[in-house]
């Protein structure tokens, strides 16, 4: 009996030490520091974010050196549940409509609404022990044209400032332009930190900033390779990817000489994206492939992060070409007659690799800012020969756009894609 009586008190002190931990308010806040640089203090100490826009692969984020993401919504509490127990913390969005979504910022009934369900959002969320950072807003910008939405991310902005004294406010833009910070500057003061979803124009963002006035800080919300909204076009409009080592030496060049340089301002950045994603194509922006495999710019993020490189390390494309074109020309073909394609590749310490590819018709989409795109499915070919660096295969007998990939992975399934784009006429 005293036995069960001990072993009863031992499961409540657990319970309420799971309780008390689970309900640690830690206190986060922006200063500025004896070097007269902006930082992000958690619980008193700097805290650089090391991030990622990320919903799943904690396990390797964490391993690779992280400590923390980005989620865009409040709808999946299960994430800041994974995040806290992975000891990552968390810049959780409020999902702001968009005009471009169909959201009317005249209408005061629809914009009231929003505004008192994200508040309730905020108190719900606003204790918990991963939270970071609150995002107010992704984008809103793209496409907008009624400024009134800068109204909306104040109210947000000053109503968390009274009920949650420990979480900075941010709102996220889609590059940077005098107007856009003019607008949060003026009309956005409890916004704290600027958040920049920032590609191609990530070259002078910093630059920019500066000279656009923007006085706060600011954290690279998102970040990567060049978008397919700032690619080449085929003449039939498709978007020419370059491969995914070219894009590596892209990510690892930007951390190094971009993010990580501006320590006055720049209080971290939030890698994109930690997970697989369509747009334009199935491998763009994704450091993982939709079967879950890793590619080579996760083994990036590791070096940025770290200073190290993983021991086992993913192959990586550096160019492909297409009956003896390169990635960056035009690629036009006859249709059923043989092609012949070719990657160059750097094997790392692998002994063993598999190579596939894939055929798929062009995926072409207007989408823009991270709307919902579709995979188009795999189209069965015939292939000729293959070897380890070059595939001779019969071309559609349908005419129209296709894209073929190529994909080179190692045992543990690290792997690096790169694609074609072409049109059988």
């Amino acid at each position: 009996m005293e036995r069960n009586l001990n072993l009863f008190f031992c499961l409540i002190f657990l319970l309420i030490c799971s309780i008390s931990a689970q309900s640690q308010v830690n206190k986060v806040e922006v200063i500025k520091n004896s070097f007269g640089n902006f930082e992000l203090q958690r619980n008193g100490k700097p805290y650089y974010i090391k991030g990622a826009g990320a919903k799943d692969h904690f396990d390797l984020l964490v391993k690779s050196g992280a400590n923390s993401i980005r989620i865009w919504s409040t709808n999946n509490k299960e994430l800041l549940d994974s995040a806290y127990n992975h000891n990552l913390t968390v810049t959780l969005g409020l999902h702001v409509r968009p005009e471009r979504s169909g959201m009317d910022y005249d209408d005061e009934y629809a914009v009231k609404g929003q505004i008192e369900y994200l508040k309730n959002e905020v108190l719900k969320y606003k204790d918990h022990p991963a939270l970071l950072v609150w995002g107010i807003g992704n984008e809103v910008d793209l496409r907008y044209s009624n400024f009134k939405v800068w109204e909306t991310i104040e109210i947000l902005a000053k109503f968390i400032k009274e009920v949650d004294p420990n979480h900075p406010t941010m709102t996220v833009i889609a590059g940077v332009d005098p107007s856009k910070a003019y607008y949060i500057k003026k009309y956005c003061p409890s916004v704290d930190i600027l958040g920049l979803n920032v590609y191609g124009s990530i070259e002078n963002a910093g630059a920019n900033l500066r000279k656009f006035n923007w006085d706060k800080p600011y954290i690279i919300s998102e970040w990567g390779v060049n978008g397919p909204f700032e690619a080449k076009k085929t003449s039939w409009k498709a978007k020419v990817e370059p491969p995914n080592g070219i894009k590596a030496d892209q990510r690892l060049r930007r951390y190094k000489e971009l993010i990580e340089k501006d320590k006055e301002r720049c209080l971290g950045s939030y890698c994109f994206l930690w997970g697989q994603k369509q747009e334009s194509t199935a491998t763009w922006h994704g450091m993982f492939l939709n079967n879950g495999n890793p590619t080579e710019a996760v083994d990036v993020m590791q070096y940025c992060w770290t200073g190290k490189w993983p021991q086992s390390r993913a192959p990586s494309i550096k160019d492909i070409s297409l009956e003896n074109l390169g990635w960056k020309k035009e690629h036009i073909l006859n249709p059923s007659k043989q092609a012949n394609l070719r990657i160059e590749y750097l094997k790392y310490n692998n002994h063993k690799l598999v190579f596939e590819y894939q055929l798929f018709p062009e995926a072409f989409s207007d989408k823009i800012g991270g709307d919902i795109q579709k995979s188009p499915d795999p189209i069965k070919f015939e292939i000729v020969k293959q070897s380890d660096n070059e595939l001779t295969f019969i071309s559609p007998k349908k005419k129209g756009a296709y894209r073929i990939f190529a994909c080179v992975k190692n045992e543990k399934g690290q792997s690096s894609v790169a694609n074609i784009p072409f049109l059988v006429k």
